[in-house]
């Protein structure tokens, strides 16, 4: 049902543009259904505009359908109806008119109201338990930088690792680091068997990028990324590990499977197909527009609506330090770059596992099962979790992992 003016003041009067970075007063223009209102920001505030007649003007509107709405408040919650962001992804951007520079300013505000409308006398979806908290005093996890030669340049790469046994070398999202794998490598009944390994690719999290960085403009290629990963795996002297990579590094991680599959005792690939044009915006890397607002944003609709607030918090928390311009340059290689090699890729040259979590529209079920289907790999899909898993609920996560890891594990050789 399409809310009433009054449900939207009663709604937005709990609604804060606290951690949100300062900007420019915006308004704008909200559609629901038959049900139009303004909103404007200024100050660090933000009001209800009461007018909006033809002498009103905005900066943009934003409009969803009667029926959008209405799927949008079902419960359970279903992909692409995570967040108004994730709207716009799934079902057009038409939706957004006017400057879309200044949408893109406001994205993280916007979230909120929206989301404080459909949540105003509606009952909230199940949220799953958190993960235990970390005993206090020093963890099991080891960093060291590990100095290596990759395609003829010296590069410092950050890595971690804890446990020991088989050798799980795990590879990060885009715009990302290998935080998102803190779980698994403080894991004990995974560290017990597994050497579990994660490390930051060059211009991520604690790695170093090249001294010119300034004057560069970053984008990641296939055969740069292949390069990365198997120059890592040889100088820290890993045999035939299993590879474990989500997102851009699940993608990464179904070509090297084809590829290089003799090189891996298997491959899991989290939330990766073979590309996805779609995930490639300017307003990851624009100077008007904070890319660190705007990513929380952007990648915030990925996250399942039951994943735990820590966790899920915690995985924004990455994506809000990403440096300016990374996660769009991840994002070449993931929606430009590899599908010029997505087509000629064939038989998966190890066992392979593609993961996919039912709330993921950026490397969807179907584009996973497509994947798995041309590899030969088997497709395990994970109801309820989303594109993050291993970060957003590991608890989740490990209850499909897990049981896979086990299978590998005995194929593991002496």
């Amino acid at each position: 049902m399409v809310p009433s003016l009054e449900d939207v003041r009663d709604a937005s009067a709990a609604v804060t543009l606290a951690g949100l970075p300062a900007c420019h007063p915006w308004s704008a223009l909200l559609e629901i259904g038959d049900l139009r209102f303004g909103v404007r920001v200024a100050d660090g505030e933000l009001s209800l505009a009461d007018d909006v007649s033809i002498n009103s003007s905005w900066d943009f509107s934003f409009s969803i359908s009667a029926t959008e709405w209405s799927e949008f408040c079902a419960l359970p919650v279903t992909r692409g109806n995570t967040s108004a962001q994730a709207l716009v992804a799934t079902r057009g951007a038409d939706r957004v008119r006017g400057s879309r520079e200044v949408w893109a300013r406001a994205a993280g505000a916007l979230d909120r109201v929206i989301e404080a409308v459909r949540a105003h006398g509606r009952v909230a979806p199940p949220v799953r338990p958190a993960p235990r908290q970390a005993p206090l005093g020093l963890g099991p996890i080891e960093g060291r930088y590990l100095t290596v030669e990759i395609e003829g340049e010296v590069r410092r790469i950050y890595v971690e690792s804890a446990g020991a046994g088989v050798p799980l070398l795990c590879l990060h999202t885009a715009g990302a680091d290998s935080r998102q794998f803190r779980h698994l490598l403080e894991d004990p009944e995974l560290t017990s068997h597994y050497r579990v390994v994660a490390f930051d690719l060059p211009w991520h999290g604690r790695s170093d990028p090249p001294e010119d960085w300034q004057t560069q403009r970053y984008a990641l290629t296939t055969e740069t990324y292949a390069a990365t990963v198997l120059a890592v795996s040889d100088a820290l002297r890993l045999s035939r590990p299993v590879l474990l990579g989500c997102s851009m590094g699940g993608a990464i991680a179904l070509y090297l499977a084809s590829r290089y599959g003799e090189r891996f005792t298997g491959v899991c690939a989290l939330e990766g197909g073979l590309g996805n044009p779609g995930r490639f915006v300017d307003w990851t890397h624009r100077a008007d527009v904070d890319h660190s607002a705007f990513l929380t944003s952007w990648v915030g609709g990925l996250i399942a609506p039951g994943s735990p607030a820590g966790p899920r918090a915690q995985t924004l928390w990455g994506y809000a330090q990403s440096g300016p311009g990374i996660y769009q340059g991840d994002t070449y290689f993931y929606s430009q770059d590899l599908p010029r090699y997505a087509g000629d890729l064939g038989p998966a040259g190890c066992p392979l596992y593609v993961f996919s979590g039912e709330y993921d529209y950026s490397a969807t079920t179907e584009m996973s099962r497509a994947a798995a289907e041309q590899l030969g790999g088997e497709l395990i899909e994970m109801p309820g979790r989303g594109h993050f898993p291993m970060s957003e609920d590991p608890a989740g996560f490990a209850e499909y992992l897990f049981p896979v890891l086990d299978l590998l594990h005995a194929k593991y050789p002496a």
